[in-house]
């Protein structure tokens, strides 16, 4: 296109048009804001939830835990069933296996000072490997060297309003009447469906009540990633009551078991999906409503030499004003809800994968919703403006 409508001059021509029609582009944005906004909250819930349910994988030690051993009923990873500790050495002795780590993993009752009762899962491994977490960028305060010290025990700043307590280093607290002291504050080392508190294999067999002989998984590593399936498929065979899983996989698993048997991932997906639809038939309806109110501009660029196509960029290009300005404001609007959620414990991560994939849709939604303006232009003669 050459003259008045080169490419370079089409966003101010679209910017023009947007500015002319104020309370019609205001009405656009909105839908734009409210509909990316409730996408992003409802997505970053979702991913925050299923980073607490498979939070027990995701605080391992990632040095040593490519593998987790369950029991093979167990499909997730909160709910585990124990079995004979034996097999961490028979495992250990499987070509491809570098090492194996018994952990145990028990619910608890805790009581703190105050007097109020609270419920938690206590998660026990062998220091120093600490296979089974937290891992050292978990450590808020104190030192993974606190571990072995008797009666010391995690536990993770973001539970204490579950707890219903402030803890910090140095508070006591009973675990099943026995005496324990909060020696390690953790961030975000958290589980899904109770608090987590970390210690030693011993101290958790301790306060727990789980005998010698019986463990709650089992993380094996194998440094080799070529050998993973392998074992994998060698420890599924020769222990028929166990289950081997990659550790990402049963994470996976977990998340899938959860929020299918809670509902939650259909509850997730009918927000999003009525975000986006809705989003397009306001925006859309909208724009094609200020479209039809400047149907003489349009059929004026046609009449001086602008063709079907160049109207339709124009369009597309007012549409992508549409979606950069929604967009930003949508983005400032995530981050103060980020901030404020943080506050309660709710953390909504805003990674830049997870921002692109918000302006690939909000693209989508706002440059989608002007075909029906597209529709009409295609008809618009030049004559026209002359009526």
């Amino acid at each position: 296109m050459r003259g008045p409508f080169k490419l370079t001059g089409m966003f101010a021509t679209a910017y023009k048009f947007v500015s002319f029609e104020k309370s019609k582009s205001f009405g656009i944005l909105t839908a734009i804001v409210i509909s990316i906004y409730l996408i992003g909250v409802e997505l970053g819930m979702f991913f925050y939830l299923s980073d607490l349910i498979r939070g027990i994988i995701r605080n391992a030690n990632p040095d040593c835990s490519q593998i987790f051993v369950v029991k093979k009923q167990t499909t997730n990873i909160n709910q585990l069933s124990p079995f004979d500790t034996r097999w961490v050495n028979q495992l250990r002795s499987m070509e491809g296996v570098d090492d194996t780590h018994g952990f145990v993993a028990a619910n608890v009752s805790l009581k703190f000072p105050n007097g109020k009762d609270a419920a938690a899962m206590i998660i026990g491994s062998d220091y120093p490997v600490m296979a089974a977490g937290p891992h050292a960028g978990q450590i808020l305060s104190g030192s993974m060297h606190h571990f072995p010290f008797p009666g010391i025990i995690s536990a993770d700043f973001y539970d204490n309003k579950t707890f219903g307590y402030t803890t910090e280093q140095g508070t006591n607290l009973e675990i099943n009447g026995k005496t324990a002291t909060i020696g390690i504050i953790t961030k975000k080392a958290r589980g899904f469906s109770t608090p987590l508190l970390y210690s030693t294999t011993s101290k958790a067999r301790y306060y727990s009540g789980l005998p010698d002989y019986m463990i709650s998984g089992i993380v094996v590593t194998v440094n080799d990633p070529s050998k993973i399936e392998p074992v994998i498929s060698h420890i599924n065979q020769m222990a028929p009551d166990l289950k081997a899983w990659r550790s990402d996989k049963l994470g996976i698993t977990s998340i899938v078991n959860v929020m299918t048997a809670n509902n939650m991932g259909m509850s997730f997906a009918t927000l999003i999906v009525f975000g986006i639809i809705s989003g397009f038939f306001i925006i859309g309806l909208t724009m094609y409503s200020a479209t039809y109110d400047r149907l003489k501009d349009y059929g004026t660029l046609k009449a001086i030499g602008a063709s079907s196509r160049y109207v339709t960029r124009l369009v597309v290009a007012q549409s992508v004003i549409y979606a950069a300005i929604g967009f930003s404001i949508s983005l400032v609007l995530l981050l103060i809800t980020k901030i404020g959620m943080a506050k309660a414990g709710l953390i909504i991560a805003l990674t830049p994968p997870f921002l692109l994939f918000l302006f690939m849709t909000t693209l989508l939604i706002s440059v989608g919703s002007s075909y029906f303006s597209i529709r009409k232009l295609k008809k618009v003669e030049p004559s026209s403006v002359f009526r």
